[in-house]
């Protein structure tokens, strides 16, 4: 098509363009008609005395004359009442249009007109597009409108097109696609025989533009979107698009190859509190926005999309890309590559919604890799290195907030249920209620004794800060009632989540089968539709994607009551792995793993200890009894190899103090190590905000979840510990706009200092994390008494 790039004809169509009617201006219709005969007259002239190939200047007069019929059309439509039926009626010029068929002429004259082929073809588009987006669905109950616009569209198949061409061409099927949402009984009019088989003509026109990265790419999508979403309202688009199309096919293939070429090493990332990707990094890291636009559509079909076309997509998904590609990927051996890979997965995590959340829970939880499952081995890694460490950590602090019972069962309660966590004389009087909740006055006094220094304040730029008012701060810092608001609105949203999952997890019970084992499909990679021992994961064709009858999206919920109790037994028979449970129990890896990492808070890096006692903050906000008392009742007696959140604090407490003790100038060590934390804290917000104000400014007519769609989870957290940690996860949205912004003398994130602590202030900045920490634990302690009091007199 190099000739039509730098073709002459279409040089002097735009460069010396005829004058055409103003649709605004007022006009005879009796004149209108008349000049659009005319038009139409004196193109048919040059149509018939060109039979053969036509020669520039004919094409060129057919050219100007239909521009001028456009118009007139355009005029026409614009001034007829559009609810009368039929259309042609109405209008002089449409009536003429159809009677004349002169579509059908245009179209058998245009494929003869050899290399001017498409430039014909282009004009025939636009024309199309017009009537189309006047007239509604009017016109296509017309057969001399409708055939020759099929036979154009069929025409358009398989061919390579200027991009302006392109353009039009998916312009004009969008607007199609639009009529058949609101007109569905037109559907089987674009169903054409080929080979005995009917094609659905839009779609398949439309899916050679699925992975493009421009504006045609992105219409194109939009389009095949109403596609899917006509599948749920017609058996022929749905039997058509799982059964004779590729469309899912390609789209787990194309999202196999964009990931293939994405960075295996972030090595332009060398902050070190970074710790996932974010909207910024997107746009930056070459590939990486083109994936996850690949990856919100997919996620987006699965979504609109009939249950069959869903189930295909997450199949291909789940064979062809989660498995042979992105397992692979976070197996590598270097450190780099797994720091990379594992942050991929955190942002697909954070992308997807319920359309593609199943295959990705199952992939995680069920896929094997040497003997092992992919989560037990991302959970060994929470003891890594500090970059690998962070990442992973932040993976599971998503994890986390999806609230899904499947994968909290996994990670904590099948081994906390059993209560072998426990000494054996608690196990039959279990979590009893304390209404004067003694363990936030437990927690409150393992605060570090150097932080209670009188007279040290926090102050930022040589001024003191007062935040008094929890509903207008930017921290939670020193405000215990800020926490204990920040506590009860966590607990509330956090039972709203949880309201329907199958089991309470209050201790085993005395109706719990003895020697029952997790169902043997958890061992194996059943297909999606069946069972896989985690019934939220199993998908039901004849269920709709959004259930307006239920508060809660069904991937949250474990929907077999039996599924904990096939994992518990109150003797410790065996585990999901078919291991004997020993009689001293045990928290679980994942627990395990976690408060052993928090144990060495010390020696962590800062911005590791920042998420950890932000991942276990979160951890507590979980109202479920097994949980909840393990980590924040003190009364608890615990097998000796279980770690205890208490005896860890305790001990961190201990050696802080201990050392601090020693250093002669602790008070102005402690005054660093608050001003430091909350100046981050101040700068991050405020370098949010700048990018937020710059991207609005540029995008200022999209819809805020254009900005950054891949973000799903709700708002996070903004106390102290875990305000600075997810700073940079949060939406645009999510950040508070009546909150003052807090003056620094730099405000740009080039300028964020990370600098090289010395011992001492590593311990200063330690003791001020724990000190705030504690207060966040105790109002969580405080909130969920006050909530289970409150249940009871319901």
């Amino acid at each position: 098509m190099d000739w039509l790039r730098n073709n002459s004809f279409i040089g002097i169509t735009r460069q010396q363009p005829r004058a055409l009617l103003s649709t605004d201006e007022e006009c005879d219709p009796t004149a209108c008609y008349d000049s659009f005969k005319e038009h139409w007259q004196q193109a048919y002239k040059i149509i018939q005395r060109s039979q053969q190939l036509p020669s520039h200047d004919d094409v060129l007069g057919v050219v100007n004359h239909l521009e001028q019929m456009v118009t007139l059309l355009l005029y026409d439509v614009k001034k007829i009442d559009q609810i009368t039926l039929p259309i042609s009626n109405a209008s002089r010029c449409l009536e003429h249009l159809i009677s004349e068929n002169i579509l059908d002429k245009l179209f058998e004259w245009g494929i003869r007109t050899g290399k001017y082929t498409n430039a014909v073809r282009l004009e025939q588009l636009k024309l199309y597009e017009m009537l189309v987006s006047q007239s509604r669905h009017l016109l296509l109950v017309h057969e001399p409108f409708l055939k020759p616009m099929l036979k154009l569209l069929q025409s358009c198949q398989g061919d390579v097109f200027h991009k302006d061409v392109e353009k039009r061409l998916v312009a004009l099927l969008y607007q199609i696609c639009v009529l058949l949402m609101q007109n569905i009984d037109l559907l089987d009019l674009f169903f054409v025989k080929e080979h005995n088989n009917s094609k659905f003509i839009i779609f398949s026109l439309l899916i050679p533009f699925v992975h493009r990265d421009d504006s045609v790419g992105m219409q194109a999508r939009d389009a095949l979107l109403l596609c899917m979403s006509l599948s749920k309202k017609s058996k022929n688009v749905s039997v058509y698009i799982a059964e004779h199309s590729n469309i899912c096919v390609l789209l787990a293939s194309g999202l196999s190859g964009l990931y293939s070429v994405l960075p295996h090493i972030l090595s332009d990332i060398v902050a070190p509190d970074w710790h996932r990707l974010t909207p910024d990094d997107v746009n930056d890291i070459k590939d990486l926005s083109t994936f996850v636009t690949s990856l919100e559509f997919s996620n987006a079909v699965a979504q609109v999309a009939h249950p069959i076309v869903r189930r295909q997509l997450q199949e291909f998904l789940y064979r062809g890309f989660l498995i042979p590609v992105l397992g692979p990927a976070l197996l590598q051996t270097s450190v780099g590559e797994k720091i990379a890979a594992t942050a991929y997965l955190e942002l697909i995590l954070r992308t997807v919604t319920p359309g593609l959340l199943y295959p990705l829970l199952q992939f995680l939880l069920q896929q094997q890799y040497d003997g092992q499952r992919l989560l037990h081995i991302l959970i060994q890694r929470i003891n890594s290195e500090d970059h690998l460490s962070l990442v992973t950590i932040a993976l599971f602090e998503t994890m986390v907030d999806i609230n899904c019972e499947d994968l909290m069962l996994e990670l904590v309660f099948q081994h906390l249920q059993p209560c072998l966590h426990l000494m054996l004389s608690q196990r039959r009087k279990l979590l009893p209620l304390d209404p004067h909740c003694h363990s936030f006055e437990k927690l409150l006094l393992l605060a570090p004794s150097c932080c209670e220094t009188a007279g040290v304040s926090p102050r930022l730029d040589g001024k003191n800060i007062h935040w008094n008012h929890y509903g207008g701060q930017q921290s939670l810092y020193g405000n215990y009632h800020a926490y204990l608001c920040d506590a009860r609105n966590k607990i509330a949203a956090c039972q709203i989540a949880c309201s329907q999952w199958s089991n309470s997890y209050t201790g085993c019970d005395t109706s719990i089968p003895p020697d029952t084992n997790l169902s043997e499909s958890a061992n194996s990679l059943p297909s999606l539709g069946e069972s896989s021992g985690y019934e939220s994961l199993k998908v039901k064709l004849d269920e709709p994607t959004d259930d307006s009858n239920s508060s809660l999206p069904i991937w949250q919920v474990s929907q077999a009551n039996t599924s904990i109790n096939k994992q518990c037994n109150l003797n410790g028979q065996l585990n999901d792995n078919n291991e004997q449970l020993t009689s001293t129990g045990t928290a679980g890896p994942f627990l395990t793993i976690v408060l052993g990492k928090l144990n060495n808070m010390i020696s962590n890096n800062l911005y590791v200890n920042l998420h950890l006692t932000g991942l276990v903050s979160r951890l507590a906000v979980y109202c479920q009894p097994l949980l909840r008392t393990y980590l924040l009742d003190h009364s608890l007696v615990l097998q000796p190899d279980v770690p205890s959140l208490f005896q860890i604090i305790g001990s961190t407490k201990q050696k802080i103090d201990e050392y601090m003790s020693r250093q002669s100038d602790s008070a102005n060590l402690i005054r660093f190590a608050r001003n430091f934390l909350l100046e981050r804290e101040t700068r991050l917000v405020n370098a949010r905000r700048n990018a937020l104000d710059s991207r609005n400014s540029v995008v200022s007519s999209t819809s805020t979840e254009s900005l950054e769609p891949f973000q799903r989870n709700g708002p996070k957290r903004r106390s102290f510990t875990s305000s600075l940690t997810n700073m940079f996860g949060r939406r645009p949205s999510q950040i508070e706009t009546s909150l003052p912004m807090v003056a620094t003398q730099e405000d740009s994130p080039q300028t964020f200092v990370h600098p090289n602590f010395s011992e001492a202030q590593h311990i200063a900045l330690c003791a001020v994390l724990l000190d705030e920490w504690v207060k966040e634990l105790a109002a969580l302690a405080q909130e969920h008494t006050i909530a289970q009091l409150a249940a009871l007199f319901k």
